[in-house]
């Protein structure tokens, strides 16, 4: 009688303990955080060349820094650190205050983009002109 006893006591006890597991409150669950903004300081630019300041400029993956070396390029393209480009064709170049060039090879010099920005620019007006009556 008394292992009898025991036994309905221990089925009892793991009885309120599957009971108790199986009324657990819910967790509370947070929401999804923002993820934090990026915010540039200053002026960004493509991979690639730019003089300014007299210096060469190389930014790749999102690293700016003067170049202190030639730097050859996929083409055949070489850039040297006082702005002298050889291209893969054989020409000389130097780059001028504002000059882009790509690491593809592509060359893009203030004028262009200059060019580029004043035809935006009219296209700009050009939408926000008025209507003819």
């Amino acid at each position: 009688m008394k292992f009898l006893a025991t036994l309905a006591a221990v089925m009892l006890m793991a009885g309120t303990l599957a009971a108790q597991a199986q009324t657990k409150a819910p967790v509370a669950r947070r929401g999804a955080q923002p993820k934090a903004r990026v915010v540039s300081n200053g002026a960004t630019m493509k991979d690639g060349f730019l003089m300014k300041d007299g210096k060469v400029l190389e930014t790749r993956n999102a690293h700016t820094g003067a170049i202190t070396a030639e730097s050859a390029l996929v083409n055949g393209t070489k850039v040297q650190p006082d702005g002298t480009v050889m291209m893969a064709d054989g020409t000389t170049v130097r780059l001028q205050e504002g000059d882009y060039m790509s690491l593809t090879g592509r060359m893009t010099t203030r004028a262009m983009k200059a060019e580029q920005d004043s035809l935006q620019q009219a296209q700009v007006m050009k939408a926000k002109g008025k209507k003819k009556r």
